[in-house]
């Protein structure tokens, strides 16, 4: 009787707190401590180590007699470390930024597609032909520069952006090649689309730019007029200089710099001559005389 009562209540006893008879155990410790969710409410460690890492969720406490961790898989008898909540909550907030950019990179890129498709060929390279040219007001600007047997004095109170399709390019040798080598005649907006561009007959001469062909409800003279110029360009730099003599028709190009007024000293001769300021003049004095700061003609800057 009495070996039985013993045996009872040792069976009785399996499972239970140490510390908290009342109270199921719930974990091992991988320091060899069991404890109760009143000991651990976690139940991942126990509060004597206080260590964080994936434990056993199985182990045995009597022979014959195995207790599992609340919460552990039924087949394998095992479960996974769930991470404290602070930890949760960044993973996907961080998981959610990434998702994010990811959807809002492959939007951006479909509507850079969708662009060049629905404005013909006015964009590539980093380059949007179909915006007009900026023109601002700016800080005075006055410098002389020389060149070979000319003395250039510039002045100018404009800075000046354009995008553009080149249509015609002409390189001059005349009284003030030596300061503007080169023109271009460029065009923007629906103008700058090859398809439409080449409706049209494109010239240069004696300095000046000309286009003809047949006008429609959508390229009205006065639209043509607006999205074309002649351009007078005064290279900065060598670099510049030479790779305005290697642009040629159709390549797409970006100028920055200033639109100035020239003065030159040649050979005791003096020439003045006087930028545009408008992109709605035509005829003499019409063109832009564009002290080159920055070029970039496709995907290569200078």
């Amino acid at each position: 009787m009495e070996g039985g009562h013993q045996t009872r209540h040792a069976e009785s006893s399996i499972g239970r707190c140490p510390v908290h008879p009342d109270e199921p155990l719930t974990g091992l410790c991988s320091c060899g401590t069991f404890f109760c969710h009143r000991c651990s409410p976690s139940a991942v460690f126990c509060a004597r180590c206080y260590q964080t890492r994936v434990y056993s969720t199985s182990f045995r406490i009597a022979a014959g007699t195995s207790l599992s961790v609340s919460g552990a898989c039924a087949a394998t008898g095992r479960v996974t470390y769930r991470r404290p909540l602070a930890q949760r909550i960044l993973i996907e907030a961080l998981l959610l930024i990434i998702s994010t950019i990811l959807i809002m990179g492959g939007l951006l890129f479909q509507q850079s597609r969708t662009l060049a498709a629905s404005d013909g060929q006015v964009f590539g390279f980093g380059i949007n032909a179909g915006n007009d040219p900026q023109q601002k007001n700016a800080p005075y600007f006055s410098d002389s520069i020389k060149f070979n047997d000319a003395t250039v004095t510039l002045t100018s109170d404009t800075s000046y952006s354009i995008s553009a399709r080149v249509q015609s390019v002409h390189a001059y040798d005349d009284m003030i090649s030596p300061a503007i080598p080169d023109d271009l005649l460029l065009s923007w907006g629906k103008l700058a689309d090859p398809d439409t561009a080449s409706r049209f007959s494109w010239k240069q001469s004696g300095r000046h730019g000309t286009i003809s062909g047949p006008l429609d409800s959508d390229l009205t003279s006065s639209y043509i007029i607006s999205h074309v110029s002649n351009n007078h360009l005064i290279p900065a730099n060598d670099s510049i200089r030479a790779a305005l003599s290697l642009v040629k028709p159709g390549d797409l190009v970006h100028i920055d710099g200033r639109l100035v007024d020239a003065r030159m000293v040649i050979d005791n001769t003096e020439i003045s001559v006087q930028t545009s300021k408008s992109r709605a003049d035509q005829g003499d004095g019409a063109c832009e005389i564009i002290y080159v700061e920055h070029l970039r003609v496709n995907g290569q800057s200078f």
